[in-house]
């Protein structure tokens, strides 16, 4: 094993002995072969590790945490150890098809060095392994200003950095609970720009213990990642994400979220969800969280629809 492969890859496991032979084998078919895999551990109580240790591939190096630190710490302590010139990025969950890193490279080599960051589109697939959607990329290029109206990178199984671009900004947000990847591209995206592979070549596999968790923690961390960058946002564009915030808002703090509500409406006048979510409010908490749940579960089901209040 050479000091220095072309890509580290990144994987975070934490209690994923079942599917995390999955992710490494999908890196191991990989094309492109000029790289090392850094697994960290992330405090897991089940056999995560062994799981690891079965691969006798001199590449893959395992790196332990005592206790769990979340995803963010995890990423961060694998950025730490990487050695190589780019930095991707693998959920235990997910895989990549083989021809994922090559293409990365490809792209990165193709757009010189300020190229920070390349995506590329993924699959999402239901436990029976039904196409549940394609996301492909779309943008590329100086896409600050997009970046700051939603994240349309999304995951980050694909993407891959260019470490010269990563370090500085000091890796992942540890202190934000959820939108930490979109925090980070925000960033790589002001000072760099970002290209991408026009296909599909990450699959995502979405089961039941794929949930989005509490709705207050995606609440807190969009929050955090809005307040963290607001100050680069257009009038209209602040006013949009804080009326989306009060939308979820209003499911725990009717006051603070009809505030943010108006504050929304003055910067972005025309918002319909926001005055609908304002009216709903005056019927109660309870009814609104039905509604909310109800509403929400048609229009983002397999994301912030499944995710518990």
């Amino acid at each position: 094993m050479h000091d220095s492969p072309r890509v580290s890859v990144i994987i975070p496991a934490y209690n994923r002995a079942g599917i995390v032979p999955r992710a490494i084998r999908s890196v191991l078919a990989q094309t492109f072969q000029d790289w090392e895999l850094i697994v960290v551990d992330d405090g897991s109580k089940d056999a995560t590790c062994e799981a690891v240790e079965k691969f006798s591939d001199a590449r893959i190096r395992l790196v332990r945490h005592q206790q769990n630190a979340g995803q963010s710490a995890a990423r961060n302590t694998g950025i730490q150890a990487a050695r190589g010139k780019y930095i991707a990025f693998l959920d235990s969950d997910d895989e990549w098809l083989p021809e994922k890193l090559a293409r990365d490279v490809e792209a990165f080599e193709a757009g010189g060095d300020q190229v920070g960051l390349v995506y590329c589109g993924k699959k999402l697939v239901g436990a029976d392994g039904q196409l549940l959607k394609v996301r492909m990329p779309t943008l590329q290029g100086d896409v600050h200003a997009s970046l700051l109206q939603g994240d349309f990178i999304g995951s980050c199984s694909r993407v891959a950095v260019r470490r010269r671009v990563l370090e500085p900004l000091g890796g992942f947000d540890e202190s934000l609970c959820s939108y930490e990847d979109w925090d980070l591209w925000l960033r790589v995206a002001k000072v760099s720009t970002v290209a991408l592979v026009p296909d599909c070549l990450v699959i995502r596999h979405f089961g039941p213990q794929q949930l989005s968790g509490a709705l207050k923690s995606i609440l807190d961390g969009r929050m955090g990642v809005v307040t963290k960058h607001q100050t680069d946002m257009p009038a209209s564009v602040l006013g949009r994400h804080l009326a989306v915030l009060a939308v979820m808002l209003f499911n725990y703090d009717p006051a603070k979220a009809r505030q943010m509500t108006v504050e929304g409406l003055r910067l972005r006048p025309v918002q319909p969800v926001a005055l609908g979510a304002l009216l709903a409010s005056l019927l109660g908490k309870r009814t609104y969280r039905w509604l909310f749940s109800t509403l929400t579960r048609k229009r983002h089901g397999l994301f912030v629809g499944r995710a518990a209040i």
